[in-house]
């Protein structure tokens, strides 16, 4: 008797250590509750390196040690990559690598600015959209879904002719141009963030205790949408940098002397067999740029995009 009243007490006494062993969950598995997010790899501050040295110098292009992009040097047509010259030199002798960091002023100012106003408008557009919804959202909704049914090329080659036909003015037209084909994508994207984060219980809570909505999309929801916001940015102005090409390669972007991307890869079109250089070097600096504006677009959105808790 004396056995099974020891043996009822330590089944009774909760301050006992139980038989039954338990299993701690894995540390690697959990952070918090929250997944790990993925790290930004080596390969992401390539591309961040790169775009770095690629703006400074075309921001001190007029201090660098370089020759005038449209200097000419006789003698010297069509040559190939030299230690004098870097680059080689195009059809008229002028220094290519000269050429192709001026031409990235141009290439990375328009869409540059034309992604930061963009960014802008079409941030409020889609916040708005999202959070307001109803006749809000349906309006909004109609006019970015009407806007990117229409292919950006044929949109942006449409808006320059009709609102320029003074070439000194062409830069202020890309970048209008750039920000009207900018709003649509960038406001859905905003949208659909928004309509994810005005559900959290934070935004609900600010709600239900009589919080304004404008401090509510300001102080609760932008900041949860900023980095997604931020990301695909720098995949517009890639998709930017490319329409500038393209609307450079058939003469409607800024006119010479001022080189650009699209305009060199035009100029050594007809030099391809003999001279490849002259169109490939600014072709692959252009390939390279966008290449690394996506990258490091998708990388951001990986890593600051909201995850789901683990229970």
């Amino acid at each position: 008797m004396a056995d099974t009243s020891e043996s009822m007490t330590r089944l009774e006494d909760p301050l006992e250590d139980s038989p039954v062993p338990v299993v701690a969950e894995p540390a690697d598995d959990r952070d918090d509750g929250i997944r790990r997010r993925k790290t930004l790899g080596v390969m992401f501050w390539v591309a961040v390196g790169f775009l770095s040295v690629l703006t400074l110098a075309a921001i001190f292009a007029d201090v660098l040690p370089l020759k005038g992009p449209a200097q000419t040097f006789a003698g010297n047509n069509r040559a190939g990559p030299s230690a004098e010259f870097w680059f080689g030199n195009d059809g008229a002798g002028r220094d290519i690598f000269s050429r192709v960091i001026y031409g990235a002023q141009v290439s990375l100012m328009v869409s540059a600015i034309g992604a930061t106003l963009a960014l802008f408008i079409g941030g409020m557009i889609g916040m708005a959209a999202g959070y307001y919804r109803s006749r809000v959202d349906t309006t909004i909704t109609a006019f970015t879904d009407g806007t990117l049914v229409i292919p950006p090329l044929i949109l942006a080659l449409s808006l320059i002719l009709f609102l320029d036909s003074e070439a000194n003015r062409r830069v202020s037209i890309l970048i209008v141009v750039f920000v009207l084909l900018s709003i649509a994508p960038i406001g859905r994207v905003v949208r659909a963030s928004t309509l994810v984060w005005s559900e959290r219980e934070f935004v609900l809570a600010a709600k239900t205790i009589g919080a304004r909505n404008g401090r509510i999309m300001f102080r609760e929801v932008l900041p949860n949408v900023a980095p997604a916001l931020v990301s695909y940015s720098l995949i517009v102005m890639a998709n930017l940098i490319v329409v500038e090409g393209a609307v450079a390669f058939i003469g409607l972007s800024v006119p010479p002397p001022t080189p650009t991307w699209g305009d060199m890869i035009n100029k050594g079109r007809t030099d391809l067999d003999t001279a490849a250089h002259i169109s490939l070097i600014p072709a692959t600096t252009m390939f390279l740029t966008v290449l690394a504006l996506n990258f490091v677009g998708d990388k951001l959105q990986e890593r600051y995009e909201p995850r789901e808790s683990v229970l």
